[in-house]
């Protein structure tokens, strides 16, 4: 099938497969090899190698610096049946890596030319990740190290290690965990559901019509009488489970490791459930949540702060189809196009 041409500069190949050589082989290849010497690594370890051999002499074979990536791509199917799927799955993993750099650089910077040139290469793996044929490939399912060794060699083989920062409740109400934490929790407990190839739940609420409870009651009594009794709603709902952040008056994220969409859904719908029965001492009126939920696969290419990001959006998407109500993505991108209304009011 022909695709419509989308030149790619060969160098964000060459990146891409300098990378995933290099990451797959320290966390996994070396660690096969060190735990069961003399022995020759499992067979999906070894055609995942020979898929990256093959991808790697077809971009090396390019004489072009530029190349179109859809026949590229159509190339791959042709020299290796799943070379295209195996290199669908690797710039995934390779967007993620790149993007949390950009991140990282973009913070020690306000000059547009410099931000412009760091966003480059992201742009172009965005572009190809974009595409509707680049979706329509099913991506390869790469083995992890968890697949032939227990978890708790895994873990502690890991080349990326991950220490949970230490518990800080919000300055103000000493309920939740203090906001910083959350971006911190996320890069760990996204680091243990790697491992184990489980998905992660990002959950951002929103308190409905906040600002009136403030003119109607004042702030000083919502403070005393509506949110305390709110958040340690939240705090026992998520209690072993995940936690819960504030983020601001009425705004607050959860963290859920572990937990299938719909398990998150009907998680999140029972605590909606139980906002909107509370009720507050001096304030007869009932709270609601809108809420956006996202959840991230294990080889999901966002990042962290993306994901924040994405779970706002949902959030904001419920709020404008009638609050109190759970918004969540129902394809694999999460992109504002595949969000819908999860479960409404009953």
């Amino acid at each position: 099938m022909t695709q419509p041409a989308l030149l790619v500069k060969k160098r964000v190949l060459q990146d891409c497969l300098h990378w995933f050589q290099t990451e797959f082989r320290q966390g996994i290849v070396s660690l096969m090899e060190a735990e069961f010497p003399n022995h020759p690594l499992p067979e999906e370890i070894r055609a995942v190698l020979e898929h990256w051999e093959k991808t790697r002499e077809l971009v090396e074979a390019t004489q072009s610096e530029e190349l179109d990536i859809a026949g590229f791509f159509e190339n791959q199917l042709a020299v290796d049946r799943e070379g295209a799927p195996f290199l669908k799955q690797m710039i995934l993993r390779f967007r993620r890596e790149q993007a949390v750099q950009t991140e990282r650089y973009r913070e020690k910077t306000f000059h547009a030319g410099l931000i412009q040139t760091l966003e480059e290469e992201i742009d172009a793996l965005d572009a190809i990740v974009g595409t509707d044929w680049f979706r329509q490939i099913g991506p390869l399912k790469l083995p992890r190290a968890k697949d032939f060794l227990r978890i708790q060699l895994v873990e502690q083989s890991a080349i990326k290690q991950v220490e949970m920062a230490p518990r800080q409740p919000d300055e103000k109400f000493h309920i939740l965990q203090a906001p910083t934490l959350f971006l911190q929790d996320l890069a760990y407990f996204r680091a243990k559901c790697e491992i184990r190839d489980v998905p992660i739940t990002v959950a951002f609420l929103d308190i409905d019509d906040f600002k009136t409870f403030n003119t109607e009651h004042g702030e000083t009594k919502v403070d005393r009488c509506l949110l305390p009794r709110f958040m340690a709603t939240l705090e026992a709902h998520v209690y072993h489970h995940g936690f819960a952040y504030r983020q601001g008056g009425d705004e607050y994220l959860m963290l859920l490791p572990s937990l299938s969409k719909e398990f998150a859904i009907a998680f999140m719908d029972e605590l909606r459930g139980k906002i909107a029965d509370l009720k507050y001492p001096e304030i007869a009126a009932a709270t609601t949540v809108s809420i956006g939920v996202c959840v991230a696969e294990a080889d999901c290419p966002l990042t962290d702060r993306e994901l924040r990001e994405r779970a706002n959006q949902a959030k904001n998407f419920a709020k404008v189809r009638g609050k109190n109500c759970i918004a969540t993505y129902q394809g694999p991108w999460l992109t504002p196009d595949e969000l819908r209304i999860a479960r409404a009011e009953k």
